[in-house]
């Protein structure tokens, strides 16, 4: 055996000297340890030496002792390898070599590094080097032994951890070289500053009215200084470590790279503004449009043009407008500070940029040429310093009320871009039409562009675009020669009947001829997908700088102050911050994690084109490899996020933390409490019928097979009945007498057969919930109600001669009347206030409602008779289970369709009967009301004859807790403060809804089944309109993107249960603008499921709620669900005052004050709409859903005029049609 050792003498191959100069090229890895001595121990020299091993010196026994894996890389020249013995007894090892790695950016000319087998060993290798600094000096011990991690570094945090532990903005204004870009910081920071100059006109940021907050400055700042000096940011697949020696070197994990210089890539221009939700991203977005107003995007080296020949000696004014702009530089901005300072008139400089404007040219790039190759020309782009914002449909107006509000008149151009109307009329232009802001539906010339600060589009009619490239047929041009004509000709003519393509009819954007500075994508989380028409669109547009705007840009990624706002925080709000981040530290693999984190790389990859993970010449980067700790080398393990990943976060978020902006600005306190109700007996009664129900279906059934509603099979059924139990908290009248009677039959029948299944626990409940429910057999009341579907009104004092036409049940005192008659009743009394007796023909008035009711009853049992008929041996069928409650309760509008379809079936309509609309509602008069006069000034300010006994007919209560509740909150806030109710189903919207327009109380609701327009349109006008007090939201869809704070009352019908989405909702007022203090309420039936499912979502964790997908999924509230008890109803409860919810303020119901100012949809003397409403289909039976309503093509016409005394927008129908209060949608 022949080792050199380190002094070796001359005859080696190559001396130690040089190869010691050599070794500050490896990278020191670490330390091999081996329990044999490596070296004679005859040599004492090699106790205290480190001496190089040699391949080509090292005998086949010494080979196999350090192993294959070193020897071959020793072979190969890719490590070195140095032996140091340790002296008997001195250490646990006997021997220890030094690893040197030769690095990849190293040596590649003699050496091949792209060799799969050596790169598997030196992995394998990797786990037996000890890294620790003892070791490789050769002081060995065996407990600071520290193996090489051969995978990606762990960041074992999850992405909420992360995201809310982002550093605050902190631009450095110094670090930018651009001096314009710099000055325009400087000017961004410096605005949040107050200024005593301010009340001689200086403007804090030039064009902007509001000053901002610190940190809405510094968030501006900070997108500014990303979109002109983007940083320099380590490659995504390295990582730096340390060798045992202290030098840093770079490793790539899942190719096993060894580098020791690193590889930087340029952070992208643009990034996501995640500033949590109602911190004002939009007037930030705004102050950035403004600070950089004429800065011009850079022409790309590659296309720079040269200087332009010119035919004969052009003006130094040309000259020099040319030069700038081949070289950005922002004139315009220069000569309007020039002319605001006082410099003079600038005009003719402005000419001279005008006839220079700069453009640049790339060539088609086409992979291969023959001879049919057709090549296109040269694509031009010119050089825009114009902004692209692209918004949902539904904050088209917010944007534009955010741009009226902050922005001086003339600060910005605009030009609004909304899609045409199925109808084909005319883009609405007249909210903000001015002569800085345009609207139109259709792009003008790219000329005709660029005069634009601001192109503000819906994403609808961004998606347009997508034709770009197209013709009218959707044919797109194709490569190579043009071939001659073969279409055939027409009949025997010699005319040809050409489809041929036409090249001349191709759609050219003219988005696409522009090299914009910048877009912008709001609510931007909708474009987390690769294919979608409004990604494709933004790829395919040359801007230099993008941004997506959300607050949540992942699905549950939130802000913590977020999430803070749905609890009830008594200590220090940030020591409470903390422990609710710290709770959700741990790395969570769970799908919806996994979902969140691959929407920010399809966001960072196809809209933000961060390199390298966009699409480029170098290739694209799968996101999924590098963002976690993968385990192994080729299967991806999630065994964490990576360093990658929180250098990646960091380089694209622009987000400040709440205690930096609690620092700058204190928004005015929230107080969110939960108002536990008593039940009144109507709202007993009908959850000891749910009750009933529940046991009656598992005691009968068995608990087994399928007609047990829990049974694995019947999830859908389950899902329907508990969906109407959640409703039916508010009100419910979807039982019916038979259903009584069959649900208490039907337990009879079971329990009095014999060999049943049935405990005596199960025998005594099912016999307790029967002789409860038993009671409604005999309430005329509820019978009343049942028949009629009503909520139902407790009126003292009605007059008593149409008492008995009105009255639903008994004639006792108070009287029960259904909220629609009592409309009814109102509208003739007050439509006639001016009269000597008003209530004449009020008994005619509650006859018809009578009649209605009846006929609706009549309809109702015939339908329910052939749903019977024909769901005999459906699988939807449950024993014990009434169809209406898991086939559909019927919404109030369908009930009313089917009773005028039956009224009207033999009539046709009048031509000159009145189709008016209001809240998506279509509406009509009916033949009795139609022949009404029309309600003048007079009658609507006219007060009640003062001897009248109208003025003692007061609404002293009604049948459901929560709607006496509601009433009595909005009666008490609604002069002086705005209101919003979030509510869950249709019904209680409708209900509440006919509540308000008894009270004259203007309100709008904000519905699901809306189209984009209207849904704007009433959030303008409830934000503006100070008639407009009351703003009804479908919880399903008012969570995202509305800046609701014009309301400072904010009330939950139905606990929501889902404390993302609750949060999200009480934003909607709590947020940067609101001025008063916010009172969110959320309203429980006490002692009810509703109770009990809400302390079981209290306490749930957010892994329950993640694994639920439905909360009736939860095994903790199914049980609630299936243990649900009987509520105590004393004997004399369900008579008269003692059974209904009482008002603590009775309300009057005739001549109430401010008719004039209310909303009256549905007058023969306001507009009508653009079209004749579609028929609706009238279905075969009844079996709509609670969220069914006839579609209408509908419009809403904002302005009061001349009323008729006409029945209310929320329950009339069109010779046929149902009316919906939600619209079209």
């Amino acid at each position: 055996m022949s080792i050199t050792p380190a002094s070796s003498k001359d005859g080696l191959i190559q001396s130690l000297a040089t190869k010691q100069q050599d070794v500050d090229c490896y990278i020191a890895l670490g330390c091999l340890h081996f329990q044999e001595s490596l070296f004679p121990s005859h040599k004492s020299q090699a106790d205290t030496e480190w001496m190089e091993l040699l391949y080509h010196e090292l005998p086949d026994e010494m080979k196999a002792i350090i192993g294959n894996e070193a020897s071959r890389l020793l072979e190969a020249h890719w490590i070195r390898l140095f032996l140091h013995n340790f002296t008997p007894g001195t250490a646990h090892f006997q021997s220890s070599v030094r690893v040197y790695l030769m690095p990849e950016d190293w040596g590649r000319r003699s050496i091949d590094r792209n060799s799969k087998k050596l790169k598997a060993a030196l992995r394998h290798l990797l786990k037996s080097i000890d890294i620790s600094t003892k070791a490789w000096y050769g002081d060995h011990d065996e407990k600071e032994i520290r193996y090489f991690d051969s995978w990606a570094d762990a960041e074992l945090s999850s992405l909420y951890y992360l995201f809310n532990k982002l550093p605050s903005p902190a631009p450095v204004p110094g670090e930018i070289r651009d001096r314009y870009t710099r000055a325009a910081i400087n000017d961004l920071l410096e605005s949040a500053n107050v200024s005593g100059w301010e009340e001689y006109g200086e403007q804090a940021l030039p064009g902007l009215r509001t000053r901002l907050y610190a940190y809405q400055a510094r968030s501006a700042s900070a997108m500014l200084q990303k979109e002109a000096a983007p940083q320099l940011q380590l490659d995504p697949r390295l990582e730096v470590r340390s060798s045992p020696d202290g030098k840093k070197f770079y490793f790539g994990s899942r190719d096993g790279s060894f580098l020791h210089e690193p590889r930087y890539y340029e952070t992208t221009r643009g990034g996501i503004l995640a500033e949590t939700m109602g911190l004002g991203k939009t007037v930030i977005c705004l102050a950035v449009i403004l600070a950089s107003k004429y800065h011009l995007p850079k022409i790309p080296a590659a296309y720079r043009p040269p200087p332009p020949v010119r035919h004969r000696i052009g003006k130094l004014s040309d000259i020099a407008a040319s030069i700038l702009g081949r070289y950005s530089v922002p004139a315009r901005s220069f000569l309007e500070q020039s002319e605001t300072n006082g410099a003079g008139d600038m005009t003719k400089y402005r000419n001279a940029l005008d006839r220079n404007i700069p453009f640049y040219e790339i060539p088609a790039e086409l992979s291969r040429i023959n001879r049919n190759t057709r090549i296109p020309p040269p694509r031009q782009l010119i050089i825009s310093s114009g902004t692209i914002v692209v918004v949902p449909r539904n904050l088209l107006h917010q944007w534009q009320s955010e741009i009226k509000k902050h922005v001086l008149q003339g600060g910005l151009k605009v030009l609004v871009l909304d899609t045409v109307t199925k109808r084909g009329s005319k883009l609405q232009s007249n909210l903000y039409d001015d002569d800085n802001m345009q609207f139109q539906s259709e792009l003008p010339v790219p000329t005709e562009l660029m005069k634009f600060d601001v192109l503000l589009f819906t994403r609808n009619r961004f998606e347009q675009e997508i034709q770009d490239g197209q013709d009218d047929q959707g044919r797109r041009a194709v490569r190579g020669v043009t071939q001659a004509c073969k279409c055939p000709y027409i009949g025997a003519s010699r005319i040809s009947n050409c489809n041929c393509v036409d090249y001349d009819k191709f759609y050219e954007s003219p988005l696409k001829k522009i090299h914009w500075l910048r877009i912008i994508i709001d609510e931007g989380h909708s474009f987390s997908s690769s294919l979608s028409n409004a990604v494709l669109v933004a790829k395919q547009i040359e801007a230099e700088r993008r941004w997506v705007v959300s607050g949540t840009p992942a699905k549950n990624l939130v802000g913590v102050e977020v999430d803070m706002a749905t609890m009830d925080v008594e200590s220090d709000a940030a020591l409470q911050r903390e422990l609710a981040i710290e709770q959700r530290k741990s790395f969570n693999l769970d799908p919806d994690n996994l979902k969140a984190a691959k929407a920010l790389g399809v966001l960072a990859s196809n809209f933000l084109m961060a390199r390298p993970w966009c699409d480029s010449f170098e290739g694209k980067l799968d996101w999924e490899e590098h963002i976690y700790r993968h385990e192994h080398q080729y299967r991806k393990t999630y065994s964490g996020f990576s360093s990658c990943f929180s250098r990646t976060l960091e380089g694209l978020v622009v987000k400040t933390r709440p205690e930096d902006v609690e620092r700058d600005i204190i928004l005015p306190p929230m107080r969110h409490r939960v108002v536990f109700l008593k039940p009144c007996w109507y709202d007993k009664m009908t959850a000891n019928l749910f009750v009933q129900v529940l046991r009656a279906n598992a005691i009968t059934s068995e608990r087994t097979d399928v007609d047990y509603l829990f049974h694995k099979n019947s999830v859908k059924e389950r899902h329907a009945l508990i969906r109407n139990l959640r409703q039916s908290n508010f009100t419910w009248t979807g039982f019916s007498l038979l259903d009584v009677i069959a649900t208490i039959e039907t337990s009879s029948k079971y329990l009095a057969k014999d060999g049943i299944n049935c405990s005596i626990e199960d025998s005594r409940a099912l016999l307790e919930s029967c002789q409860v429910v038993s009671k409604l057999t005999t309430s005329e009341g509820w019978k009343a109600l049942s028949n009629a579907h009503e909520v139902g009104m407790a009126v003292k004092d009605w007059p008593r001669e149409s008492r008995s036409t009105f009255a639903l049940g008994d004639l006792a005192e108070p009287t029960m009347i259904g909220i629609t008659q009592l409309i009814e009743g109102q509208l003739h009394v007050d439509g006639n206030i001016l009269s000597h007796d008003p209530a004449v023909g009020l008994e005619a008035v509650g006859c018809e409602a009578k009649t209605n009711v009846s006929a609706m009853a009549e309809m109702e049992g015939r339908a329910q008779d052939s749903d019977k008929k024909t769901n005999a041996d459906s699988p939807s069928n449950k024993a014990g289970v009434p169809l209406s409650l898991i086939d559909g309760h019927q919404s109030p509008t369908t009930r009313r369709t089917l009773v005028t379809a039956g009224q009207s079936s033999s009539q046709r309509q009048p031509e000159n009967s009145s189709h008016d609309t209001a809240a998506g509602v279509a509406v009509a008069t009916s033949s009795l009301r139609s022949k009404k006069r029309k309600l003048t000034l007079a009658d609507e300010t006219a007060n009640l004859p003062t001897s009248s006994p109208l003025h003692d007919t007061q609404i002293v209560g009604t049948t459901s807790a929560k709607l006496s509740y509601l009433l009595d909150k909005v009666m008490q806030h609604q002069a002086t403060e705005k209101i919003i109710i979030f509510y869950d189903g249709d019904n209680a919207a409708w209900y509440i809804a006919q509540c308000l327009e008894l009270m004259y109380v203007n309100h709008r609701i904000y519905a699901r089944t809306l189209n984009n327009t209207l849904r704007s349109e009433y959030v303008r006008l409830f934000t503006e309109d100070p008639d407009v007090r009351v703003l009804m939201i479908d919880v399903a869809c008012g969570a995202l993107g509305l800046n609701l704070n014009a309301a400072s009352i904010v009330l939950i019908l139905n606990p929501i249960n889902r404390p993302n989405i609750e949060a999200q909702a009480i934003k909607r007022a709590h947020r940067i603008g609101q001025t008063k203090e916010v009172l969110v309420e959320t309203l429980v039936l006490e002692n009810t499921i509703e109770h009990a499912i809400f302390n079981r979502a209290k306490k749930m964790t957010r892994a329950d709620h993640q694994e639920a997908k439905e909360l009736e999924d939860d095994a903790g509230i199914v049980e609630i669900i299936q243990n649900a008890q009987i509520l105590p109803v004393e004997e004399d409860e369900g008579e008269g005052l003692s059974s209904f919810a009482l008002l603590q303020t009775p309300q009057k119901v005739f001549g109430r004050p401010n008719r004039h100012k209310y909303h009256r949809f549905g007058s023969t003397g306001s507009k009508s709409v653009e079209k004749p409403s579609k028929k609706a289909r009238i279905p075969k039976g009844v079996t709509n859903s609670p969220e069914e309503v006839v579609p209408m093509e509908t419009a809403m016409t904002p302005e009061r005029g001349p009323v008729e005394t006409v029945p209310s927008q929320l329950y009339k129908v069109v010779s046929g049609l149902g009316s919906s209060i939600f619209g079209s949608g």
